[in-house]
C-alpha cells in the first residue's frame, strides 16, 4: 500500500532521489514506524499499519516537493528531514520529557549527513551543495510554521488517511490535485473550498489519534520502559539509533524489561479517571493542526462550524488520568 502513495504525488522519482533511498543510512527508516510504536499495541487503527515507516512518508515528502518546486536541494532536504529519527519516532522525545515540542528527534540530523560517506559520494556526483540540504525548515514548501500547510503535513495527513482507513487512495488522490502553491512560494494551499474543508476534517480525525488517551498513554508507558532499558544498559543510546526490530529483540531477550514490553503489546484499551490511582498517568502532547488557506482566507476562518471542531480539540488540556490495559 506504500509504494502505490508515491504516484499519486509525482510520476516519477527524480534519479538522485532512488539513489539515496539505496543508502544503509535511508534503509535504516524503513524499520523506524510513522506511530511512534503504536503499531505494536492492539489498539485500532494503529495496530493494521506495521510497515508504515519514516522511509515511506519521506520519499512521499521529498515526491511532494520536487512536484511544486522541482529544486533539487529542497527535495533532497525534504527526503532527508527525518534521517535521524530514532527507534518509536516521538516516543524517545517523551523519553527526554519533550513532550510539547517533540523537537529532540532532530538533533542529529546534520552529524548523520556529513559523516555519511554513501551521501557525499552521491552529492558530489549530482552537484548537490551539502549544506543547503541539512535543514528542511529552510524551505517552507517543505517545513512551515503551523497551522500553515507544508509538504511534511500534507503527506502525513493524507497517507494516514489512508492507513487509518478515514479514506481511499482515490479520495486523497483528488484532494491532492487541488493544492497548489502560493504566491508567495512559501505555503501549500487548496483551490477549492470544499477540498479545503474536506482536508481539514480529515486532519482533525487524523489529529485526534495523535493525541488521543490510547496514544499519549502508550508513548510513555514505552518512553519509560527505553528510559529504564538504557539505564540498566539493556539499550544504548546508540542503539535508538538503530532499527526497531534490534531495539525489541533485545527488550525482550532481558528480563528486566521482557514482560513490560510483552505487556506493551497487548494493550487494547483504555482506563480513565479524574483523580490519580496507581498505575494511572497523567500525559500531556503535542497537537498538531493545519488550518490552510482557500479563497485567500484560512478555512477556519470561513467555516465556523469547523472552527468550533477545531477549537475543542484544541482546547483539550488532558488533565485527566489514563491507564492501558
Amino acid at each position: 500500500m506504500s509504494n502505490s502513495l508515491y504516484n499519486l504525488y509525482h510520476e516519477f522519482i527524480p534519479d538522485y532521489v532512488q539513489d539515496i533511498m539505496k543508502t544503509s543510512l535511508f534503509q535504516r527508516l524503513k524499520d523506524v514506524g510513522m506511530n511512534c510504536g503504536m503499531e505494536y499495541t492492539q489498539f485500532e487503527p494503529f495496530k493494521d499499519c506495521r510497515g508504515v515507516s519514516r522511509y515511506n512518508h519521506s520519499i512521499g515528502v521529498a515526491l511532494i516537493v520536487y512536484h511544486f518546486t522541482h529544486d533539487k536541494h529542497q527535495t533532497i532536504a525534504a527526503l532527508l528531514h527525518d534521517i535521524a529519527t530514532p527507534v518509536f519516532a516521538h516516543v524517545i522525545d517523551f523519553m527526554y520529557h519533550d513532550y510539547i515540542h517533540q523537537e529532540t528527534t532532530e538533533n542529529l540530523t546534520e552529524e548523520m549527513i556529513q559523516k555519511s560517506l554513501e551521501l557525499q559520494s552521491i552529492f558530489e556526483y549530482y552537484h548537490i551543495d551539502s549544506d543547503k540540504v541539512m535543514n528542511y525548515h529552510d524551505y517552507p514548501i517543505a517545513d512551515n510554521d503551523t497551522p500553515q500547510l507544508s509538504a511534511d503535513r500534507l503527506e502525513y495527513t493524507l497517507s494516514n488517511a489512508v492507513y487509518y482507513k478515514i479514506m481511499t487512495k482515490e479520495e486523497i488522490s483528488n484532494i491532492y490535485k487541488h493544492v497548489q502553491v502560493n504566491d508567495s512560494k512559501d505555503e501549500l494551499i487548496f483551490d477549492d473550498f470544499k477540498i479545503a474543508r474536506l482536508f481539514t476534517q480529515v486532519m482533525l480525525k487524523c489529529s485526534l489519534c495523535y493525541t488521543s488517551d490510547e496514544n499519549r498513554y502508550c508513548m510513555e508507558y514505552l518512553a519509560r520502559l527505553m528510559r529504564l532499558a538504557i539505564n540498566h544498559h539493556v539499550c544504548s543510546y546508540d542503539d535508538l539509533y538503530t532499527t526497531e526490530t534490534q531495539v525489541i529483540q533485545k527488550l525482550i531477550s532481558h528480563s528486566l524489561t521482557k514482560e513490560l514490553y510483552e505487556n506493551y503489546t497487548h494493550f487494547h484499551k483504555v482506563l480513565r479517571s479524574s483523580f490519580p490511582q496507581t498505575g494511572y498517568l497523567k500525559v500531556n502532547a503535542k497537537k498538531r493542526y493545519i488550518n490552510p488557506i482557500v479563497n485567500h482566507q484560512r478555512i477556519l476562518d470561513i467555516d465556523s462550524k469547523l472552527n468550533a471542531l477545531v477549537q475543542e480539540y484544541l482546547s483539550d488540556n488532558f488533565e485527566r488520568y489514563i491507564k492501558a490495559i
